[in-house]
């Protein structure tokens, strides 16, 4: 027979359905009813004392529990039970209801008021705490009370019936409350309850499967054999190896559970003591001396759990410490191999910020530490699924587990919009991320995690795709192949020159050309691969200064054995990155090439990208000089989107500034853009600076750009590229 789980809705409409007024009075009397009948087992009939007191046990744990709001069911419990279920007067009853609950009411509220006031809310000195009230204060308390009411002429109540009445109101709060409070939170359907997390962390923690459960076996079958023992020596030396057991476990087995042992236990041999002297009428010095070891068992337990608890949670600070970076929160890698212990089937999803971070080189560790606190902050309020995030060593990006499911793919889409509506805010303004990729693998095989984690983040980024799904067992050999790939396409001459034309908005019948130099790879029996799609490999294995050589020579080779007339270029722009900008050869090898393949360097513009001067910026100043020495040009690209864009334009001397697309794309119905676009404009024209205006898409963008001033227009509603070979043949008039 299949049994259904209850869905969360139906879950929660139960919780609110126990927690209404009504409900939860009605369940508090019934519980302190249901707790005397509990208590009449353990009642010495001479003196009519409870030993064990579940009603005194049941108040305590429901004032934890409801507060101050449990009090009239208490009292309307006890006078019930009084009036209709005693043999007491209508005075004496009235009496004890009021009474009674006063010693137990201000013992919880002043636990309560000092807990919440103490700086250190740690859990063993909460212990501690309630130990020295509801163990010694209380039980003082509830004495003097009693007294107080026996001077006065309502009722009669003796000596022994007082002290004994102390004696229970101990062993009862060290052994039973906690677990009625324990029971109290599972009916009212809080499973969250902080002290239950502990346990259970506790128990998961240093669990061993076999030995957990022949413990559990051993105490279990000794209790259910103490159970038909009578009140003998033999009872005594079975119940005192199941205290020790008991010790044995706490800590080790986390708190509940050996605390429901001992619990057991301590009812066993108190229900065949109390059996014995309600049959001899006699309470002896064992009798006593039986509850004072419980007594001073039960001390020795509550001292042996805080101890397991203090270092317990001693060495989980310690390994938080170890485990969380202090600067960003994030958790790192020996963390995250014993969370994917617990997980059956985990899926890896790792974040790629490569071109994020950086863009965010400029605003320092600081700055990058706390883009990286927001983004996380991000996550956890809009998706609860995620519970921690890792930073794998070596690489730019965040990880986090989940376990495979049906609908993963819908988490991953919801994953992949919170990072498109992410915004980082850093000193009075905010950006969103530039491009991200969610590369997810499943994890087949938990032993090598290191290195599969150390393959999987150095995969490449891809712009086109944000969602990836890789095999961990062919992660390793892909690697090499996309490193032969890109070896062979250098070595033998497989990436093809394109070039995209410019429009040149002031003078649009000028017979010169301008056009951007770029790549593509070559494949057999498919369309050429865009950068996008091969650079990142580029960028893995760190060939990008010896492909910016290979594209420098055979634009150089191209254009002098194709180009018939120099007079046809105006400028011809190739693209540098920051490794070759940081190649001290770089302005010697173009200089040479040129003198040999006789190319007037003043046609010639390199453009290098804000973010591609910061990895070494006194010797990409340097080579730039020499550069223009020679008669090249230089522009800036994407001039807008970093934070240092104003102050690369003091430092590095440029001829051309290009605006980033960002301000252009949305151009036409977008007035703050065209005004950003005037400002470059204004600032340009100032500093006898070339414009340039890149995903020019339509004419209407053209138009907008003649009239904010701008000089020259790039993108798809200009010219797509084509293929330098075929742009020379055109120009050749061919």
């Amino acid at each position: 027979m299949l049994v259904s789980t209850p869905s969360p809705h139906a879950e929660k409409m139960f919780r609110r359905f126990l927690h209404q007024p009504l409900v939860s009075q009605c369940i508090i009397f019934l519980g302190l009813w249901a707790s005397y009948y509990l208590s009449s087992f353990f009642e010495i009939e001479e003196t009519g004392f409870f030993v064990i007191s579940f009603v005194n046990a049941f108040m305590v744990a429901t004032l934890f529990h409801r507060g101050i709001f449990a009090l009239p069911a208490i009292f309307l419990a006890m006078l019930t039970h009084g009036l209709f279920a005693s043999d007491l007067r209508w005075n004496e009853v009235l009496l004890f209801s009021c009474v009674l609950p006063i010693a137990p009411a201000l013992t919880t509220f002043a636990y309560n008021h000092i807990t919440l006031r103490i700086r250190q809310r740690s859990v063993p000195l909460k212990a501690g705490i309630y130990f020295f009230l509801f163990a010694i204060v209380l039980p003082i308390f509830n004495a003097s009370l009693l007294f107080l009411v026996a001077s006065t002429s309502f009722i009669h109540i003796d000596t022994p019936f007082i002290f004994f009445s102390s004696i229970s109101i101990e062993l009862t709060h060290l052994v039973i409350t906690p677990l009625m409070y324990v029971a109290l939170v599972f009916v009212f359907r809080e499973h969250a309850d902080a002290y239950m997390r502990l346990d259970r962390q506790l128990f998961e923690k240093n669990l061993t499967p076999w030995t957990y459960y022949l413990w559990l076996a051993l105490s279990l079958g000794l209790v259910g054999i103490s159970m038909f023992i009578p009140y003998s020596l033999l009872l005594f030396s079975i119940c005192f190896f199941l205290l020790i057991l008991v010790f044995m476990g706490l800590g080790r087995y986390g708190i509940l559970r050996p605390m429901v042992v001992g619990a057991i236990v301590t009812l066993v041999l108190v229900y065949e003591a109390v059996v014995w002297v309600n049959n001899t009428n006699d309470i002896d010095e064992n009798f006593l001396g039986l509850l004072e070891v419980l007594i001073l068992f039960s001390v020795l337990a509550y001292i042996q759990g805080s101890d397991s608890i203090r270092s317990f949670m001693l060495n989980q600070e310690r390994l938080r410490k170890e485990r969380i970076d202090p600067y960003t929160g994030l958790y790192n890698l020996a963390q995250l191999k014993e969370d994917l212990s617990h997980i059956d089937e985990p899926v890896l999803v790792y974040l790629d910020l490569k071109t994020t971070m950086h863009n965010l080189t400029g605003i320092g560790h600081t700055g990058q530490a706390q883009f990286l606190r927001q983004l996380t902050k991000h996550f956890f309020t809009a998706q609860p699924s995620i519970l921690r995030f890792y930073r794998p060593p070596f690489s730019v990006g965040l990880i986090y587990i989940e376990s495979l499911k049906p609908d993963m793919n819908d988490d991953l889409v919801a994953i992949s919009d919170l990072c498109d509506n992410f915004q980082f805010f850093w000193q009075g303004t905010s950006i969103s991320l530039f491009s991200h990729t969610l590369h997810c693998c499943k994890l087949s095989n938990k032993d090598n995690v290191e290195e599969t984690i150390s393959v999987f983040c150095d995969q490449p980024t891809f712009h086109d795709h944000k969602i990836r799904w890789f095999d961990d067992s062919d992660l390793s050999s892909h690697k090499f192949l996309r490193l032969n790939t890109v070896q062979r396409a250098l070595r033998e001459d497989q990436f093809e020159l394109y070039c995209q034309p410019y429009r040149n908005l002031k003078d649009p019948d000028a017979i010169s050309s301008s056009f951007e130099v770029l790549l593509r790879l070559k494949q057999d029996n498919a369309n050429p691969l865009e950068p996008d799609e091969f650079f990142p490999m580029i960028n893995e294995f760190g060939l990008e200064a010896k492909l910016d050589k290979w594209v420098i020579a055979h634009t150089f080779e191209m254009l002098a054995s194709q180009l018939n007339d120099w007079d046809l270029v105006n400028r011809c722009a190739i693209n540098l990155t920051a490794k070759s900008l940081g190649d001290e050869g770089l302005s010697d090898f173009v200089i040479q090439k040129a003198k040999v393949l006789s190319i007037p360097l003043y046609k010639v513009c390199f453009e290098i990208t804000e973010s591609s001067a910061i990895e070494n910026e006194s010797l990409t100043i340097e080579t730039v000089h020499a550069l223009r020495k020679a008669g090249c040009k230089i522009a800036l690209d994407d001039f807008g989107t970093g934070y240092a864009s104003f102050s690369y334009l003091r430092r590095i001397p440029i001829n051309v500034l290009k605006i980033d697309g960002e301000f252009v794309r949305n151009l036409p119905t977008n007035d703050a853009d065209q005004l950003i676009v005037q400002s470059v404009q204004l600032l340009a024209e100032n500093m006898r600076l070339t414009t340039v205006a890149e995903y020019v898409e339509t004419d209407k963008h053209a138009h907008i750009l003649t009239h904010l001033g701008i000089d020259f227009a790039q993108g798809f509603g200009i010219a797509k590229p084509r293929p330098l070979r075929d742009h020379i043949a055109k120009l050749n008039g061919e």
